[in-house]
C-alpha cells in the first residue's frame, strides 16, 4: 500500500510529510487533520510510525498522484500526462497531451557561440545578423540586438518522436508590444533545420531559439508550436504562448 508518514509541528500548523512505499498494519481509530480539515481516518501504524494513504495527502493539497519510474509525484492537476495549460510565463511548463515545453530563460547577448557542430552554416545570407562559421560567433548586425530563448521540450508520448521546426509547419515567432511580430533565424540543437534528433518518451532536450530583432524591441510574447514531425491529417499541432 503506497502511503505517507505524517508529523505535525507544534505552533506552526504545518505537516512534514515522508514517503514510504510499503506494506502497513491494521487502520486504527485515528483521524489526521490539517488545518482544522480531516485529511484522512485510514491512519496505519507501522515501525512505531502513522501512516496514511498517498492518495488523501494528495487531495488534502489539491494536487494528484502520479505514478513515475521508481515513485510517485506530487503533481498539480494539469501535470504529467494531463493535458495542462498552453499559456505562461517564463518557468512555466505547458503541455499539449504531447510535448512538454518550457521557456528556462530570456537572455539579450552581445554574442552568441553556436555549440552544435554544422548549425553555423544553417545561419549564412541571413540580412540581419553577422555569422563567424570559422568561429561559431554570432552577433547582431548594427541597429539589432539578439535575443536568446533557451528552452526545454520533452516527449510525452509513448513512442520515439521529433518535434517539428520547419516554417512551413509551424508558427514559431517572437512578438513585441508594438503588435510586430519576428521569426526566429535558427535553433542551436541536434537534429536539422526542419526538426528536432529523435526522442524517446520522456526524454527531452534544451536548446536556444535564436531571433535578432531592432534595437529598440520590448519583448512580450514567444509564440511555439508544438507538433511532431507528421503531416497527416490528425496530426496534433497546438500553438503555446509565453508571456515574456
Amino acid at each position: 500500500m503506497n502511503v505517507f508518514r505524517v508529523q505535525s509541528k507544534r505552533g506552526r500548523g504545518v505537516m512534514a510529510i515522508a514517503a514510504a512505499v510499503m506494506a502497513a498494519g491494521p487502520a486504527t481509530a485515528a483521524t489526521v487533520t490539517m488545518n482544522g480539515q480531516v485529511v484522512s481516518t485510514d491512519v496505519r501504524s507501522l515501525g512505531g510510525g502513522q501512516y496514511i494513504r498517498l492518495s488523501d495527502v494528495a487531495k488534502a493539497l489539491g494536487m494528484v498522484v502520479v505514478k513515475r519510474a521508481g515513485g510517485y509525484d506530487l503533481q498539480k492537476p494539469g501535470g504529467a500526462n494531463q493535458v495542462g495549460s498552453t499559456t505562461g510565463k517564463v518557468g512555466d511548463l505547458l503541455f499539449n497531451g504531447q510535448w512538454r515545453f518550457r521557456v528556462q530563460s530570456v537572455q539579450t547577448p552581445d554574442s552568441y557561440h553556436v555549440k552544435t557542430p554544422g548549425v553555423s552554416g544553417q545561419f549564412r545570407g541571413i540580412d540581419n545578423i553577422k555569422n563567424d562559421e570559422a568561429s561559431g560567433v554570432v552577433t547582431a548586425a548594427p541597429g539589432y540586438k539578439l535575443v536568446v530563448i533557451e528552452c526545454r521540450m520533452a516527449n510525452g508520448q509513448k513512442t520515439p518522436q521529433t518535434f517539428w521546426l520547419a516554417k512551413n509547419g509551424v508558427k514559431n515567432a517572437l512578438t513585441d508590444t508594438k503588435g510586430e511580430s519576428y521569426e526566429p533565424f535558427g535553433y542551436d540543437l541536434e537534429g536539422s533545420q526542419a526538426q528536432s534528433k529523435r526522442l524517446l518518451p520522456g526524454a527531452g532536450t534544451t536548446f536556444p531559439i535564436l531571433f535578432s530583432v531592432p534595437e529598440d524591441t520590448q519583448l512580450k510574447d514567444l509564440i511555439f508550436t508544438l507538433r511532431n514531425n507528421d503531416f497527416n491529417e490528425t496530426a496534433k499541432i497546438t500553438d503555446v504562448r509565453v508571456s515574456l
